[in-house]
This record gives structure tokens, C-alpha cells and sequence, in this order.
């Protein structure tokens, strides 16, 4: 959940990249650190262990307006890919706001699409978070490579029903990587604006 501070009149939000390993989570993250001015982010933070890696850093974005005179700081985290962190990938989503679940387009990594997507059902239920209560989008990406799957075929298996936002991306051009986080910052203002 987001956080008030009050001194700086900040809403502080928290995102998080979610899916599976070399997905492009930690690419969108550098992609837009690198894009936004160095005025309105702060240091990116990599908490590497030998074998994992967690990227984080906040921005403050002006064009997304404030919520009831509060400017709003959002905080970008990716969380490690593989499986066997999931004790990391539960803390990350402690207190989220928003996710963006980046899925690979690569042919053989539709399983592992699948897998993390389930990981992340099963994590945010620990966490007694409702999915329909957190914006959640779905960025299809890699969409570059020349045996992608269709987008229907990937979304068949991880959003049956079509409810998600989806956005296809090329994390490591840029493309479609400001549009999720986009989206995603609209819904998770929407949310905060609502009444209680």
C-alpha cells in the first residue's frame, strides 16, 4: 500500500516487474531510469547476492499530476526470475500498488510464463491481496524476435479471460516500456483518488 509523506506532501507508491527469468524486467527498469531526467529519479540500487539480483529506484513524475495536492513518487522494483527466490519475490510484493508482469515472447519460455504467473497468484494471496484490487498489467515483450509468438497464444495461457491491459514491447528499444508504466501509474493513481 502507498505510503503519505506528510513534510514532503508526497504519495509514495511501489511497482513491481514481475515474471520470469531474462524476461526483460531488469531491461525496462534500465530503460526508463536511463530515459527520465536525473532531477526527478533518484539512484538506482542493485541488491545483488551471488547468484540474484533486485533493482530499485523512485521517480517523481510530473506529468501524472497529484492526488488531492500531494505530488506522487513512485517506487520501480524488479524481482529475481527464478524460482527458487520466491522467499525475495514475496518481500518485494510486500506493500505493492502495482504490477507490471513481463512476459517473454520467446517459444520455449511459454511455460515459464505460465509458472510465474501462477507464483504471482499464489504470492499476492499470501500477502491477502486481491487481485482484482491491484492494477495489474501484462507487457508482452520481446516482440522483436523473428519467432515470437502470437500475442493470442501467450495471453490464451496467462489472461484466459482478457482482463488484463495488455501492451506488446521491445523492452531493449524502448518500445511499449513507457506505455505499461503509464498505464499502470494511471490505474494505481485512479485507485488512491477513489474514496475509502
Amino acid at each position: 500500500m502507498s505510503t503519505i509523506n506528510f513534510a514532503a506532501r508526497e504519495i509514495n507508491c511501489k511497482i513491481v516487474y514481475y515474471g520470469p527469468g531474462m524476461s526483460g524486467k531488469t531491461t525496462n527498469l534500465k530503460y526508463v531510469f536511463s530515459t527520465i531526467p536525473g532531477h526527478l529519479r533518484g539512484e538506482m540500487v542493485s541488491l545483488a547476492t551471488e547468484d540474484e539480483r533486485t533493482l530499485f529506484f523512485d521517480f517523481l513524475p510530473l506529468d501524472l499530476g497529484s492526488v488531492q495536492g500531494f505530488k506522487t513518487r513512485f517506487h520501480l522494483y524488479t524481482v529475481p526470475g527464478q524460482v527458487f527466490y520466491n522467499a525475495s519475490r514475496k518481500l518485494i510484493l510486500r506493500g505493492v500498488d502495482g504490477i507490471i508482469f513481463v512476459a517473454d515472447s520467446a517459444p520455449n519460455r511459454l511455460r515459464a510464463n505460465a509458472e510465474s504467473m501462477r507464483n504471482l497468484r499464489e504470492n499476492l494471496v499470501e500477502h491477502g491481496i486481491n487481485l482484482k484490487e491491484v492494477p495489474l498489467i501484462l507487457q508482452i515483450n520481446k516482440r522483436d524476435l523473428p519467432d515470437a509468438l502470437p500475442t493470442s497464444m501467450i495471453r490464451a495461457v496467462l489472461d484466459p479471460k482478457g482482463e488484463l491491459p495488455m501492451f506488446e514491447a521491445s523492452a531493449h528499444e524502448g518500445g511499449g516500456v513507457f506505455e505499461c508504466l503509464k498505464m499502470v501509474s494511471k490505474l494505481v493513481l485512479e485507485r488512491l483518488s477513489q474514496p475509502k
